[in-house]
């Protein structure tokens, strides 16, 4: 019998092939359409299913595109927040820290910045996040097994963590006085180990949350706009982050 409370369905080419091939990944059951090529996939042990395309939609939930393919899988093994830190060696490194962001979408689109900008991790508050599930795994088209998710309890005493860990915290906030971009400036800012720290895009960063960060930056966006999607807001502080550290 299969425990439900850990095993979801993971939809579409993408992200079911970047499950197939992570190896930490426990995979259940595989099911396709005829016209899936599966020379295109690492399918290993699992005898695949072929089975009509509303027959998938019914297995996995009708709102949820699957090209043909969905791949049901137990939850990946959590990291606390320790056992990062003593795995992590970079000079340079990059985690996101995500303040009570709650839609999956977000989280998905998240991830796959996180991992095109090459950030080892991302932190979410156990309480106010979602946990891995379809919605997310198809929104990061697969980033979802290149970058960890860290649940902890509390957001404010990490940050206070990854400062006796040689983490610099930048909190992106629309009320901030500073410009990310304006910090290449400042030194040696960015040649540190850097969180990024995203709030809501109703209500922003917590105060607490703020008060924690070493500091709070803003984009430089035109004033008749008052703030970004989180996922686009991020993935601008990425590349500013990542050409930061190059200069």
């Amino acid at each position: 019998m299969i425990n439900s409370s850990n095993t979801y369905w993971i939809a579409g080419k993408h992200a079911v092939k970047a499950a197939l091939n992570n190896t930490q990944r426990i995979k259940l059951r595989l099911c396709i359409t005829k016209e899936i090529k599966l020379d295109d996939y690492n399918i290993k042990e699992l005898f695949p299913e072929i089975l009509k395309k509303e027959q998938i939609s019914n297995l996995i939930g009708n709102s949820i595109p699957h090209q043909g393919i969905a791949l049901q899988v137990k939850t990946l093994s959590q990291f606390n927040i320790n056992e990062f830190l003593n795995n992590t060696k970079d000079n340079k490194d990059i985690i996101i820290i995500l303040d009570k962001i709650t839609d999956t979408q977000n989280i998905g689109a998240i991830m796959r910045s996180a991992q095109a900008f090459n950030a080892s991790a991302i932190i979410c508050q156990e309480k106010y996040s979602p946990k891995e599930n379809t919605l997310i795994a198809k929104a990061a088209a697969g980033a979802l097994e290149f970058i960890p998710i860290i649940y902890v309890k509390n957001i404010s005493q990490v940050l206070k963590i990854l400062k006796k860990n040689n983490y610099w915290s930048i909190g992106l906030n629309s009320n901030a006085e500073n410009y990310l971009h304006q910090m290449s400036s400042k030194g040696d800012f960015f040649k540190n180990n850097i969180a990024l720290v995203m709030g809501s895009e109703g209500k922003g960063l917590r105060d607490l949350v703020a008060k924690n960060c070493d500091i709070c930056c803003k984009i430089d966006i035109h004033p008749s706009i008052d703030s970004l999607n989180v996922s686009a807001a991020l993935a601008i502080a990425l590349y500013e982050v990542k050409r930061s550290q190059k200069i």
